[in-house]
């Protein structure tokens, strides 16, 4: 199938997932509204409003869509009035979906919560009049909620709609909060996650090993050299022996490129850096970027490997190209281990974390990916973790571990799709030992 044919169904599908994301939304909306406000000249307004975003945002997002696979992206007229706008209504629509639902639900919780307290009331009633002798007059009814002034007082119909209009309120206006403020808050407030990974045979030589990944830099519209500049500052702080980038270093086009030429020299470390491809870098250009870093302190492994030798220990690292979907799939992990050095300690890099399997099938002793980006909207409330990737991805972020075989899934420092990042981005200093009483992990500001 042609790219043009692959983008057709893409951009199909899109069409009917968000549009309808979007329907469900404006069901929702109408409900709510109708339920919150008795005045029709209000409902009207409210329905304008809600057809006017709509339209609006249906005008911004899908052209942008379309146009973020053509030279047209790197526009930046059009990136300011439609590609920016255009990605903020998408995640703008997301995030009222999801509260959708969660509106949805609290309304359902309300509606049982009141029909159990009106069955209490009646039971307590009939009760009471069981007590009384047949000479007393029957008791009064339990009255129904049926006029404003009794909802007043009883608890009824006006105060549920009093909640539902507050409780819609929060729930219609806190994603455009969260996409604005708070996103622009924590998409360049960068973590540190410090991860000691136990390996119970691990060679003496190799024993404190620390490798510093990132992932998904995304060198375009939303990330410039001097912020590409800022994260090798932070990177070069933790003082690794090894730095990885595990793909994406680009977004979309071949002008793209020079950000992470111009900058790669930045990294210091002492065996040296090593990146491998992702799905963007095929996007813009995976052979104009190859050849941009020719010349550069990174050795970019495309299904090949790097040995070293490390305080006497061999260590081999492993470089897959991106293992998409069918045509897309670029790896090759056999042709990639064929020249790995067999008795080392053999570490993958592999933009995607579903290879993780195979890897430790075939006794690879870490991988190291991204692609993710934690789904760059997620929520942690105390304990409680809300992270809607975590329903579509099986490595989503983080550890993983199979025997003793270990995955980290790095969320990434860069943006993609939309200016829209409440996953904070990460940098990940891992560490390797062999004494299980160090083996654990702590995040920390930059």
């Amino acid at each position: 199938m042609s790219n043009f044919l692959l983008f057709l169904v893409f951009y199909t599908l899109m069409v009917l997932v968000f549009g309808s994301m979007q329907y469900v939304v404006f069901q929702t909306f109408k409900k709510w509204y109708t339920f919150s406000f008795s005045s029709s000249v209000t409902h009207d307004r409210l329905k304008k409003l809600a057809i006017g975003i709509l339209v609006v945002g249906n005008l911004l997002f899908f052209p942008r869509f379309a146009i973020t696979y053509t030279t047209w992206h790197e526009s930046l007229l059009l990136q300011k009035f439609l590609i920016n706008p255009g990605g903020i209504y998408f995640a703008f629509i997301f995030m009222l979906f999801v509260f959708s639902a969660l509106y949805s639900g609290f309304s359902n919780l309300y509606k049982f919560t009141a029909f159990i307290k009106r069955f209490i009331q009646r039971d307590h009633s009939y009760k009471q009049a069981q007590k009384t002798t047949a000479a007393a007059p029957e008791p009064a009814a339990v009255p129904e909620y049926s006029s404003v002034n009794d909802n007043k007082t009883s608890g009824g119909l006006y105060s549920r709609r009093e909640f539902i209009r507050t409780a819609g309120t929060v729930a219609f206006g806190a994603p455009l909060l969260l996409t604005s403020g708070l996103s622009a808050a924590t998409h360049r407030n960068y973590v540190i996650s410090k991860q000691t990974f136990y390996y119970p045979n691990l060679p003496s030589g190799l024993e404190g090993l620390k490798i510093a990944h990132i992932s998904d830099i995304h060198s375009g519209i939303y990330m410039n050299s001097n912020q590409i500049r800022e994260i090798y500052e932070i990177v070069n702080s933790l003082n690794p022996n090894i730095s990885v980038i595990t793909g994406d270093m680009v977004d979309t086009h071949e002008s793209e490129i020079p950000a992470i030429r111009d900058t790669i020299d930045m990294l210091k470390t002492d065996y040296g850096v090593f990146g491998c491809p992702g799905n963007h870098d095929h996007y813009a250009s995976i052979n104009g970027l190859q050849s941009a870093l020719t010349d550069k302190p990174i050795s970019l492994l495309r299904n090949r490997s790097h040995n070293l030798t490390i305080n006497g220990e061999p260590v081999s690292i492993i470089g897959i190209d991106d293992a998409g979907e069918t045509g897309r799939n670029f790896d090759d992990l056999d042709a990639a281990l064929a020249g790995a050095n067999p008795e080392s300690f053999k570490i993958l890099l592999s933009h995607r974390p579903h290879k993780f399997e195979e890897a430790a099938h075939k006794d690879i002793n870490l991988t190291l990916s991204g692609h993710t980006h934690g789904g760059q909207i997620g929520f942690d409330l105390g304990p409680l973790e809300l992270y809607p990737i975590d329903l579509f991805q099986k490595y989503s972020r983080g550890h993983y571990q199979k025997g003793d075989h270990q995955l980290y899934v790095n969320v990434g420092v860069g943006l993609v799709g939309a200016p829209i990042r409440l996953v904070r981005p990460e940098i990940t200093e891992i560490t390797l030992t062999s004494n299980p009483e160090l083996k654990g992990s702590v995040v920390v500001n930059a």
